[in-house]
């Protein structure tokens, strides 16, 4: 495995730096801070089952949206 050199702003380091947990390289910091995370839809699964809730949102949305018709 090889190395490269980057150059960052002194921000940026200290950032990274500060990111660092302990007994972690950068590009351990680099790696944990890249990883795309994935995110499981199911917990929000039923979020929305209340009918009087779903109501009022569609109240309100149909407000925004009579609202924004007269804005110029």
């Amino acid at each position: 495995m090889g190395t490269k050199t980057l150059s960052i702003r002194d921000e940026t380091y200290t950032q990274l730096k500060n990111a660092k947990l302990e007994g972690e390289s950068f590009s351990d910091v680099i790696d944990r801070l890249l990883k795309k995370k994935k995110g499981n839809l199911s917990v929000y699964f039923g979020a929305l089952k209340d009918e009087e809730l779903l109501e009022r949102l569609e109240e309100d949305s149909r407000k925004i949206r009579k609202l924004s018709r007269f804005r110029t």
